[in-house]
């Protein structure tokens, strides 16, 4: 635009000039060389303008401009980088996916708090046969219930050989109070802690644990409730499991084998306490959960774990799922539990009594990357005291335990995913009812549950469950609300039990 400015004025100048030359009037020399000297002057400014143009659109910006651009982003990344920590300190927080959890940790390293929840909310039915004499419950029963709400409170100090855990139970069954003729729930809202424990690892692949954790002898309990194959884990589980223990555990992994030991206060037992009534459920031992050391009433408590991997990773093992494109693999394990229960005075004791007992379990797993199978048998020997009457005049000092589960499950979309668990157990209390002349069978379980899950949007973290169940034998000793099977109300001759349903929905939510 300068240059096109420039010509036409020039070309004006020397129109003018030639037309005063054609009138006779001035000197046309030296009209001329002015016009040449200002021409000259001109297009030097023009010059001058043009690289000052250049200038403006390039070597000011990648040099001066860029200089003062990374000043402003380095600017502005310190004061991001200081709102994400929390505190000018730079300590760190955030999700982290591998952990499935919020975190917070320290910049130098020395500490670690990672914060995981669990939600499980369900709608059980159940239906069962209550139509003997006397003041019976209703045939059928259903409702909602928030089965389990958990916080679970991980992560390291010092450094991360130096672990640690604490998990609160927000109960489903809170402390109730009367008004009037209705029972009420009051404010009790947090029913226990589960897992209360520090961890130390050695490295090469040992570690110590203390304080209160799961003992390590039944799989099926071991794997956690937010990764379980069915809406819930099986009866035969619920009689067997040592549940949680306080004490101290061992654990050492080396390749394919993997050992665990535990030692310390006393495990639960479910149906190892007789009772010679014919219609009542056997008890059991509730364990010494949160207690204070002098509510330990075992001589001794030990349990233990050897698992061999076959094929797969250990990870892999964490749940009884097997998503399509997943590894293959299998595992075996063996596992072993004694305890000697302690009178809780001096002085001589019932010949019913609980004295000891001793137990066995063989598992195996199955991932085949979009299908899974499991099974496991249990058994458990309980001494009593000394020789207690039996049915046909007889007697006996011991409990004959044992139960089997198989289960299976098969992906038929990516999300979608089918199973099947059948469960079978005897308490072998049923030859110590000898009241009331009967001949009630309350110590067998015979159950098989079909169900669906369904992950939505493929996600792991938000699982819809549906299953129903069908009991062949009268619930008794292996009756458990938590799973939603409740005691039977059979005749003694059990000709009134014609089977109990039950029909599960539940929605779970990990964070």
């Amino acid at each position: 635009m300068h240059r096109r400015f420039g010509t036409t004025f020039i070309m004006g100048l020397a129109a003018a000039s030639v037309a005063g030359a054609n009138d006779g009037s001035g000197d046309l020399a030296s009209e001329i060389a002015e016009l040449r000297r200002a021409n000259a002057a001109l297009a030097e400014k023009v010059e001058r303008l043009e690289k000052s143009a250049e200038a403006e659109s390039g070597a000011w910006l990648s040099e001066e401009r860029a200089a003062e651009i990374r000043s402003i982003v380095t600017d502005v990344l310190a004061d991001a980088g200081t709102r994400t920590s929390l505190q000018s300190s730079g300590a760190t927080g955030g999700w982290n996916k591998d952990q499935g959890g919020f975190f917070l940790a320290s910049p130098s390293g020395d500490f670690k708090l990672n914060i995981k929840g669990q939600i499980q909310t369900r709608f059980a039915y159940n239906r069962r046969d209550t139509e003997t004499a006397g003041a019976d419950p209703k045939p059928e029963t259903w409702g909602f219930e928030n089965r389990r709400v958990k916080l679970t409170f991980t992560g390291f100090v010092v450094d991360p050989s130096w672990t640690y855990e604490v998990k609160p139970v927000f109960n489903r069954t809170p402390a109730s109070l009367t008004s009037g003729d209705q029972t009420l729930s009051s404010g009790n809202i947090v029913g226990s802690v589960e897992d209360i424990w520090v961890q130390k690892d050695f490295g090469q692949g040992t570690t110590m644990r203390v304080g209160q954790f799961k003992t390590p002898f039944l799989r099926e309990e071991l794997v956690s409730s937010s990764s379980q194959l069915a809406v819930e884990r099986s009866l035969v589980n619920d009689v067997f499991s040592t549940k949680f223990g306080q004490g101290i555990g061992f654990e050492h992994t080396a390749g394919s084998l993997r050992a665990q030991v535990y030692y310390g206060d006393g495990m639960r037992a479910n149906a190892t306490s007789i009772t010679t009534s014919a219609t009542a459920n056997a008890g059991g031992y509730a364990g010494s959960y949160t207690t204070a050391f002098n509510g330990n009433t075992v001589d001794y408590a030990l349990a233990g774990r050897i698992e061999w991997l076959g094929q797969g990773q250990w990870r892999q093992f964490r749940d009884f799922n097997s998503f399509r494109g997943e590894d293959r693999g299998w595992m075996v394990g063996l596992g072993g539990m004694s305890q000697a229960i302690r009178p809780t005075s001096e002085g001589a004791v019932s010949a019913s009594t609980t004295d000891s007992m001793w137990g066995a379990t063989a598992d195996v797993t199955v991932d085949l990357g979009g299908a899974n199978l499991f099974g496991y048998v249990v058994y458990r020997d309980v001494s009593l005291a000394g020789d207690v009457a039996t049915r046909g005049g007889g007697t006996a000092d011991s409990l004959d335990q044992w139960g089997f589960v198989v289960q299976g499950g098969v992906f038929v979309t990516d999300e979608v995913e089918l199973y099947a668990r059948y469960e079978r157990g005897d308490t072998d209390t049923d030859k110590f009812r000898t009241g009331s002349g009967g001949v009630a069978t309350r110590g067998l379980d015979s159950i098989l549950t079909l169900g669906a899950n369904w992950y939505i949007g493929g996600n792991k973290d938000l699982k819809w469950s549906n299953d129903i169940g069908y009991a062949f034998d009268p619930i008794g000793d292996f009756n458990s609300s938590g799973a939603d099977w409740l005691s039977d109300v059979n005749g003694l001759d059990n000709t009134t039990n014609d089977g109990q349903w039950v029909l599960r929905s539940q929605l779970q939510l990990l964070f």
